[in-house]
């Protein structure tokens, strides 16, 4: 699809990025000693912040699986196109032409499916990201708490407050990539569904088959 090969671009700098360790990180963290040193019913202030951390985990392993499950789709779609080739060894003239458009029809979904592993390694980076920047809220909530009932602490507030603000833009950026990244993923599968309902026309059936969904 037209698409592809930028999409593919996209996707291949985020796990490069990933592989190299770049991105956001923090340069900027409380030490657990000071925060033992709080009065542990004033502790609750950071548990808001530290259930954003949660999520943003949780949301990474989301993408993760939606990426496992993706990959095993297009393995069961090859699968079913080795199938269809042998059955097309065998097939007279009137079933080759129908087995030919079944691979066609497959091949444009093996097409759109690694599109959308393309969308979900960009997705994958931005979960990556927010995590960060979640991580980075919670030690600026905690460096408020310490100064906030003065225990002595030789860092600068003002330091974990860029680090936050600088890693929030980071992933304003990401975020504007992925969502014009999704508009060409829906393009890619309008184009797809469009080639599925083709053939299934063609054939005189209904376009729910298992395999294809």
């Amino acid at each position: 699809m037209k698409h592809l090969c930028i999409r593919g671009f996209l996707a291949l700098s985020a796990c490069a990025m990933l592989l190299a360790g770049c991105g956001p990180s923090l340069s900027y963290t409380v030490s657990p000693d000071l925060i033992k040193r709080l009065p542990k019913n004033s502790r609750r202030s950071v548990f808001q912040a530290e259930t954003v951390v949660t999520i943003a985990v949780d949301r990474k392993s989301s993408v993760k699986r939606q990426i496992d499950n993706t990959r095993r789709e297009i393995d069961r779609t090859e699968e079913r196109i080795r199938k269809v080739h042998k059955e097309a060894a065998g097939a007279g003239a009137r079933d080759a032409e129908k087995i030919n458009k079944e691979i066609d029809m497959l091949d444009a979904k093996i097409d759109f499916l690694h599109e959308q592993i393309d969308h979900l390694g960009m997705s994958l980076k931005l979960a990556e990201m927010e995590l960060v920047l979640a991580k980075a809220q919670f030690e600026l909530a905690k460096v408020k708490l310490v100064k906030k009932h003065s225990i002595a602490f030789g860092g600068s507030e003002e330091d974990f407050v860029e680090q936050a603000k600088s890693i929030q833009e980071d992933v304003d950026g990401m975020r504007k990539d992925v969502d014009e990244d999704a508009a060409d993923l829906k393009r890619g599968e309008e184009e797809w569904l469009a080639v599925k309902k083709k053939y299934f026309s063609s054939i005189g059936e209904s376009s729910k088959g298992w395999w294809t969904e």
